[in-house]
This record gives structure tokens, sequence and C-alpha cells, in this order.
């Protein structure tokens, strides 16, 4: 029995590992898919070999060579966990950031199925229209290249759903050359300076990509950025959040 019981936590830990790589493998592949499966995966071959893991890790322990890469392996380990908890609260924090009166919305790109929007990009152009409704003096750039799997540019399968909901086409300016969210505010803000607007800017995506986003719009000299977010699927969402904390990680590498 006692055997039993000690062995709970163990299976607790492989079953809740089971679940999170279940559901990091519900959404398309991206990034998140594989470096989630890497973490969960670990998680549960390691709860669930955990005595001859423990074994091994004492007789790596035992050499000087091996303290130090278990404390490096450890730091490092620690180091990320850490980093993953601050992006968190940052992506929290600047989920939604409204503004009184925007000249301009920003409509990120997100996958475009044959020439129809992604649920996720479906849900960024509902938030859109929320804004757009309720300033009507306010243009909107539709930010997005044509990417692989696409029949139409991403700003187009936006354009063509705006105007289907009633959204007038001259409000409507598109930006279809960008293939990642740094030029998606590249090429809009070029585009909006072009017709005299430096601030007031709203920029729609989905919560989780709003700390970066905002990011890339100081990058870009935008004086005023406000944030409205679109609502991400739970069946989508520890995929997207693992892939923003390696994407916010990479920013330093300009990636």
């Amino acid at each position: 029995m006692s055997k039993i019981l000690s062995n709970i936590p163990r299976i607790l830990i492989a079953a809740a590992a089971l679940v999170m790589l279940v559901w990091v493998n519900l959404n398309f592949v991206t990034a998140g898919t594989y470096i989630g499966s890497a973490l969960f995966g670990a998680i549960f071959l390691a709860a669930l070999f955990w005595t001859p893991l423990c074994g091994l890790i004492k007789r790596i322990w035992s050499k000087i060579i091996g303290k130090i890469f278990l404390i490096v392996i450890g730091g490092f380990i620690a180091i990320c966990a850490v980093m993953c908890v601050v992006f968190s609260v940052n992506m929290a924090v600047c989920a939604e950031k409204p503004l009184d009166d925007p000249h301009a919305v920003i409509v990120l790109g997100c996958q475009v199925k044959g020439e129809q929007p992604s649920s996720m990009l479906a849900y960024r152009l509902i938030a859109a229209e929320e804004v757009l409704s309720a300033h009507p003096d306010a243009v909107v750039v539709v930010s997005g290249g044509q990417g692989r799997g696409e029949d139409i540019s991403e700003a187009e399968a936006m354009r063509r759903f705006l105007v289907d909901r009633g959204i007038a086409e001259s409000r409507i300016i598109k930006e279809d050359k960008s293939v990642s969210t740094r030029e998606n505010f590249r090429f809009s803000v070029e585009l909006l300076a072009e017709r005299g607007i430096t601030d007031g800017i709203v920029v729609v995506t989905n919560d989780f990509h709003q700390f970066r986003a905002g990011i890339y719009a100081r990058e870009n000299g935008l004086k005023t950025v406000g944030h409205h977010s679109s609502r991400t699927p739970v069946r989508n969402m520890l995929n997207y959040w693992i892939r923003e904390w390696a994407a916010i990680m990479a920013l330093p590498f300009g990636i």
C-alpha cells in the first residue's frame, strides 16, 4: 500500500504531462507543437522512468564534469521557466489597451485556408469590426501576404471578410507584401504615414500576441498604440502561448 501511495505523485505528473501533450497537438503544427511536445514528452518519460532516471543523475553527479553539466542544464531550465512566467504576465497585461478616439486599426495577418480566413483570423476580423463600428471615422490596414497553401493573400481574404460584414471598402487599406509580424508593422506603418496617420492606432490580434506586437509597434515609431484582442479558442491556446514564448526569446536575435 505504501508503495502505491509513494507512486501517486509520479502517476499524477505523468497523467498531467500526457494531457498537456495531447492539448499542445490539437492545433495545426507550429513551433509551439514541437517545443510543447518535447517539453511534455520529456516530463511524461521522466515520471514514467523516475527510478532509472534518478540512478543516471547520481552517476553523472559523481563526476566533476557531470556536476558542472547538471548545474548548467538546471540553471538554463530555471532561467527559461522564470522568463516564461515574466512573458506570460506581460502578455496578459498587454491583452487589452483601449484608445478613446483611434484614427486607424491594424489587423495582423494569420493563416488563410484556400481563400477563406482560418478561425483564428476570423476572430481577429470580428474584433476589428467591433472597433471600426464604434469608430466610423477610423480606417483599417489589413496586413498579410500570401503564404504556402493560400490561394490569395491574407490581406485580400481580410478585405473580403470585412466588406461582406458591411465595412466600407473606402476604409480598408491592403498591405499584402508582409510575411512576418515584424513586416506587418513595417509596411502598415508606411501605408498609414502616407495618409498622415502616425498615432492613435489600435492593433488587433490575439491576446497572447499583443505583447510582442507592442514591441514591433514601438520599433516602428508608433506614438500611441491601443490593443484590442480577439478570442483564442481553448484548444489552440497552449500551442500558441508556447510558440509566443519562443518568439519573444528570439527577438534579440532579430528573428
